[in-house]
């Protein structure tokens, strides 16, 4: 890619040769696309074009061209203060964030996965997806994202475009482990993820807890139990392209 930025204009042009600049731009979105590893990269030279692209979405966000959420949402509302927000609408699972264990007796008795809070990959490129923990093995040095195990039926994702709302569901019976993110098929003939309707009261807690946070766009995550959704993770920025083979 070509790229261009002075105080008055800025340009990019990809390797195909079509360009798109300052004067012709109409609408910028975010997402989430530095959490793409630049592999074999001077960490310098990645905070370096991070910090271009975040100065050519606010060139965007001051002619009041974005839309849906800015990249440093979470950075405002992040998720232990959303899971307080939506415990107003959803029913949600013990949390506990901990340093050197500290609060871990409040969660005695549960059976607990650990999550990450930013979905940064490691020094090696790896990543920590939702994994079950045993108490008694956590170690005290370790910043500790932890949440009561939800046994449930489906996975289920709402996608929030302004005032649609797009619910899907996917079946864990088949799942080998907890996190149905590592057992993805990206087969356009595999539908993983089946369309249904939510409920009146579904909805309304949606939209409800949408209207507080002061969204209109975005996924929320979460689980079935036979008493209703368990609110997850909102995702203000989230990946949605895997939906597509569910249409």
């Amino acid at each position: 890619y070509k790229f261009q930025f002075q105080a008055d204009y800025w340009e990019i042009e990809n390797p195909a040769g079509h360009k798109i600049n300052s004067e012709v731009v109409k609408t910028a979105f975010w997402w989430k696309a530095f959490n793409f590893p630049l592999n074999n990269e001077d960490k310098f030279i990645v905070e370096e074009v991070k910090y271009i692209f975040r100065e050519v979405y606010h060139w965007c966000r001051l002619k009041g061209i974005t839309r849906g959420n800015s990249h440093d949402f979470h950075n405002h509302l992040g998720k232990i203060n959303l899971l307080n927000i939506a415990s107003n609408y959803f029913e949600i699972p013990n949390t506990l964030t901990t340093f050197r264990l500290a609060g871990l007796e409040k969660m005695k008795g549960l059976d607990l996965v650990a999550k990450s809070f930013t979905s940064s990959l490691t020094s090696t490129n790896s990543s920590l997806m939702t994994t079950e923990v045993k108490q008694d093995l956590l170690h005290p040095e370790y910043p500790w994202y932890l949440q009561e195990k939800i046994v449930s039926d489906a996975d289920i994702t709402i996608f929030v475009c302004k005032d649609k709302l797009f619910a899907y569901e996917r079946d864990r019976k088949e799942l080998k482990g907890l996190d149905w993110r590592t057992e993805q098929a990206f087969d356009i003939n595999v539908k993983e993820w089946k369309k249904f309707d939510l409920s009146k009261d579904e909805i309304k807690a949606t939209k409800q807890f949408c209207q507080h946070i002061n969204v209109e766009w975005g996924r929320l995550d979460l689980m079935r139990e036979d008493s209703g959704l368990v609110f997850l993770e909102y995702n203000a920025n989230g990946q949605w392209v895997f939906l597509d083979y569910a249409d």
